[in-house]
C-alpha cells in the first residue's frame, strides 16, 4: 500500500492494489464510531486516496468528478472501518 506524507500527499508512488478498491458509488453516512480509533490518521488518507483512485478508474478517470470520487471513497472506508471496531468498548 502506498504511504502518504505530507511530502508527497498528492502524488502516487506505486499504483495501488486492487484489494483495497471500493465498490461504493455514493457517500455513505458516517457512523458513531470514529476512524481515529481503529487507525492511524495517515493509514486512513491512504485507503481514502487508494479507493478513490480506484473509483476514478472505474469512470475513465474522466475529468470533473474528483470531488465526488473521494467522498465516496472517503464514506465507504468510513464505514468499513466502523465495522470493523468492537461494539463493547468498556474496559475490564
Amino acid at each position: 500500500m502506498t504511504t502518504v506524507t505530507t511530502s508527497n500527499a498528492g502524488q502516487r508512488n506505486a499504483r495501488p492494489s486492487p484489494a483495497t478498491a471500493s465498490t461504493v458509488d455514493a457517500p455513505v453516512a458516517p457512523s458513531a464510531v470514529t476512524p481515529s480509533e481503529s487507525i492511524e490518521p495517515e493509514q486512513r488518507q491512504a485507503m481514502i486516496c487508494d479507493a478513490a483512485y480506484f473509483l476514478s478508474e472505474r469512470r475513465g478517470f474522466g475529468p470533473g468528478h474528483e470531488l465526488d470520487d473521494w467522498l465516496a471513497a472517503e464514506g465507504e472506508i468510513d464505514r468499513l472501518l466502523a465495522a470493523s471496531v468492537p461494539v463493547n468498548r468498556s474496559g475490564g
